[in-house]
């Protein structure tokens, strides 16, 4: 028989996973661990409202996308994508976008909103009670004016809230987070009462309706404050909000930054154990210094503001509003207002008094002289005319006396590009310009004042110092490293015709004149210094340097030759070189003779230059020669003429010229030169 296999053993069968009860949304909502700030849901449902972007709930804080065509550029040409909010939502699903600060999701959806949704009108606030007809009395004293006449009114005013994205970056940290400010009367500049406040977070939040436009009709439109001067007033309060988180972000930065510059300190002391060069030392001091530089400006903390979206509304205001007039003799007239919301409170909401330009409660009134009313806080008065003006309209210190200028006698130097007052404008003399007097000085020169661009300071190693110097009076001295000097402590070059401070120049040797470092050379044996025209070189030894004066040229070969290597010629009593002078005679015999005098010749007929330089040599006699003999080399004509009874007369005749250069007398008592 044949016997069955055994049988495998059954499975055990598998256990159901354990599934979670569902939850109810709102219990989801609660427990989930959100990821998402609050700020960042409200944003992106209403860009899905307004935008027209279907989004379907997959679960507790999951959401399917679905773009438009008009949208879709915004999120990488993708036309779905699945956003979590939660943990939760993101365990579910781990490939869902994530809507965290600094994920690329919300740098999409930031970059959509602020290309099609910058504003938010949210429609008519809905009045909460009756206002109070009787007037308001205006209780704030007015600097150097009076109140002439005031007015209440039903008006419209503009509220609204900046939401914007603050991206905080100091060294290798960045932090980033999206922010709201408070909700601020867009006309007047100043925070909105509580109740308008709650009002508008109730319309924002879609508790309430916005009103019929029909309640606003019989009151008058206040418009909203320039766009840059709103954002201005915004982006201060988003500041101040977030100086909080700025200081902690820069004592967080400091502490890195010491222990950064702690390791490179130790780092560079270490490499600078090592080092004996000087050379190489310094170069890594200068290393260890730029490294500390750019670790410290890293670690700035710096402030990047985007702003993402105004939310804004109207809203039914009881306007008071007063004229200013201002004393004489100037007469500026200003317009103050103040307001405050219905209230359904038996004692009625409180006036809310604010300044026009920067918003805050104010102590004075100041008339400004462009006709607008301003706060003592946000006002001055001007140093040269003594009008008062606000800080849109003129400066707060002068950069001279640091006094406030008013705009009409504001000016900007255009040496320091800073902003000074008439006051204190002087002319600058290089081309008429006007500059203020920090930059204008005299020159060290010639006195002319000049400001401080069309102005350069000598070194302190300059001859008379460092100085102010105009651009007539500046120089360059070639002789050192072309470091600028006065026209009065240089001298021009003889050979190139450049300045040479009297620092950096020498004199020649042979012509006496100036010359620059450059052109000069020291001899070797006299140690002489001579320019460049005047260096001579013995043809005995080329190498050597020499001065013009202290060699001579051969008359025989035309060739240069120090005072060394030359000697007289016996004979005819020239200085020719060594070379050109023959083999040393025997003791008793004639003296060296040159080469020329050795090939003197007799001729039947003298030449007639020959025959005029006799006359002069005799003195005027006519030479009684027997015989005449005649040799020539490089530069002379040398003529032998023999009177008789062992005695001659040898002179020497330049060529082209008549006179004799040299004579001498040879007889049986010796040699004697005439000339």
């Amino acid at each position: 028989m044949k016997r069955r296999p055994p049988r495998k053993p059954r499975r055990a069968p598998r256990e159901k996973p354990h599934r979670r009860a569902p939850r109810p949304p709102a219990a989801a909502a609660d427990d989930a661990e959100a990821l998402a700030d609050a700020r960042i849901r409200s944003l992106f449902e209403r860009y899905c409202k307004l935008a027209g972007v279907k989004r379907t709930e997959l679960g507790a804080d999951h959401y399917e996308l679905r773009f438009p065509q008009s949208e879709r550029p915004f999120f990488r040409d993708r036309e779905s994508l699945r956003v979590a909010f939660s943990v939760d939502a993101l365990e579910r699903d781990p490939d869902a976008e994530i809507a965290v600060l600094g994920s690329p999701f919300l740098s999409h959806l930031i970059e959509a909103i602020r290309a099609r949704a910058a504003r938010l009108s949210l429609g008519l606030i809905a009045s909460a009670g009756a206002g109070d007809a009787n007037s308001v009395e205006l209780a704030i004293p007015v600097r150097d004016g009076t109140v002439e006449r005031s007015a209440l009114l039903l008006a419209v005013h503009p509220v609204g809230r900046l939401v914007a994205r603050v991206v905080l970056r100091a060294g290798a940290g960045v932090e980033e987070a999206v922010v709201e400010s408070d909700v601020f009367d867009l006309s007047a500049g100043a925070k909105a009462s509580d109740d308008v406040a709650g009002a508008f977070e109730a319309l924002a939040s879609g508790r309430i309706e916005p009103a019929d436009s029909s309640v606003a009709a019989a009151a008058a439109p206040v418009a909203a404050r320039e766009p840059a001067d709103l954002m201005r007033l915004l982006l201060s309060h988003l500041r101040e909000k977030s100086a909080e988180r700025v200081a902690a972000r820069h004592a967080a930065a400091a502490q890195q930054l010491a222990l950064e510059l702690a390791r490179l300190d130790r780092y560079f002391e270490s490499i600078l154990k090592e080092q004996t060069d000087p050379e190489a030392i310094g170069t890594v001091t200068a290393l260890a210094e730029r490294r500390r530089t750019e670790e410290i400006r890293r670690s700035q903390v710096k402030a990047v503001v985007h702003p993402l979206q105004l939310i804004e509304a109207a809203v039914l205001l009881q306007r008071a509003e007063w004229q200013l007039e201002s004393a004489p003799p100037r007469k500026r007239s200003a317009t103050f207002s103040a307001q405050r919301s219905f209230s359904s409170r038996s004692d009625g909401a409180t006036w809310s008094f604010a300044c026009p330009h920067c918003g805050r409660p104010p102590a004075t009134l100041v008339i400004c002289r462009h006709d607008h009313c301003a706060c003592d806080a946000c006002s001055s008065r001007c140093s040269v005319c003594g009008e008062d003006f606000c800080a849109d309209h003129g400066i707060a210190q002068c950069r001279v006396d640091g006094q406030p200028a008013c705009d009409e006698h504001v000016r900007v130097c255009p040496s320091c590009r800073l902003e000074h007052c008439t006051a204190h404008e002087g002319v600058c003399a290089e081309d008429g310009h006007a500059a203020c007097t920090a930059c204008l000085a005299p020159c060290g020169s010639c006195g002319r004042v000049i400001c401080n661009r069309h102005a350069e300071q000598s070194h302190a190693e300059a001859p008379k110092g460092s100085r102010r110097l105009c651009a007539a009076c500046l120089r360059y001295c070639e002789g050192g490293t072309s470091e600028p000097v006065g026209v009065d402590e240089v001298l021009q070059c003889a050979s190139c015709g450049k300045s040479v401070c009297t620092a950096h120049q020498a004199v020649c040797a042979v012509d006496e004149q100036v010359h620059c470092s450059q052109h000069m050379r020291r001899t070797d044996q006299s140690r002489r210094l001579v320019c460049g025209r005047h260096v001579a070189a013995c043809a005995q030894e080329p190498a050597a340097i020499f001065a013009s004066d202290e060699v001579g040229s051969c008359p025989v070969c035309g060739k240069d030759a120090c005072a060394r290597h030359r000697a007289p010629c016996g004979y005819c009593g020239r200085q020719v070189c060594i070379a050109d002078l023959g083999p040393v005679e025997p003791r008793g015999r004639e003296a060296r003779r040159c080469s020329t005098c050795a090939q003197l010749a007799a001729v039947s007929e003298p030449p007639e230059a020959a025959v005029t330089a006799a006359l002069k040599a005799m003195g005027g006699e006519r030479p009684s020669s027997r015989r005449w003999r005649v040799a020539r080399d490089r530069s002379h004509l040398v003529v032998e003429l023999d009177l008789g009874l062992k005695r001659k007369t040898v002179f020497t005749v330049r060529h082209g010229e008549s006179v004799p250069e040299s004579v001498v007398k040879h007889s049986l008592l010796g040699s004697k030169r005439r000339r």
